[in-house]
């Protein structure tokens, strides 16, 4: 063998060996509204039962919001606001995302296409819980419910960092 045949074997030895490296899967940056299909509207709140019983809740969450099945699966990366479904922790590990601060809280809630649920192992510090929030993980078309709302999306083992 000569020394321009295994030159030529070692750098196609090393091609190999570094493509997995090379392709690392970058986060698809998306908005809140590609979580919902194309075409569908959101149902208006019916306050109407509110006015005849005072009892009653104002207006109910719209639990058919279809998802976006071909973001299962996906890595994103996506802004908004973490509401807690645990309290009296020094870290926040299991959350409600949402597109704006105060969703889940206030009557309604958004539709589930618009709420992930998430579930970290290190958490998001308390003293950032009103800070807006980029959530980076492997998003999944996987409904949950929670005593603020219903899910539509599901992610496990993201990351999170505060947006200055």
């Amino acid at each position: 063998m000569t020394l321009r045949h295994a030159m030529s074997l070692i750098a196609a030895t090393m091609l190999i060996l570094l493509a997995p490296l090379a392709v690392a899967e970058e986060p698809r940056e998306v908005e809140w509204k590609e979580l919902m299909p194309m075409g569908w509207k959101p149902k208006m709140p019916d306050f109407s039962s509110f006015f005849h019983d005072p009892t009653t809740p104002a207006a109910a969450q719209d639990e058919d919001a279809p998802v976006v099945e071909a973001l299962d699966d996906t890595l994103v990366s996506i802004k908004g606001w973490l509401v807690p479904l645990e309290w009296g922790m020094d870290a926040l590990k299991e959350f409600l995302f949402v597109p704006w601060f105060g969703a889940c809280i206030h009557v309604p809630p958004p539709p589930p296409n618009q709420i992930i649920r998430v579930t970290l192992e290190k958490g998001v510090p308390e003293r950032e819980m009103f800070e807006p929030q980029q959530l980076t993980g492997r998003l999944r078309t996987e409904r949950s419910e929670s005593e603020l709302a219903l899910a539509g999306y599901r992610m496990e083992g993201a990351l999170t960092r505060r947006l200055d």
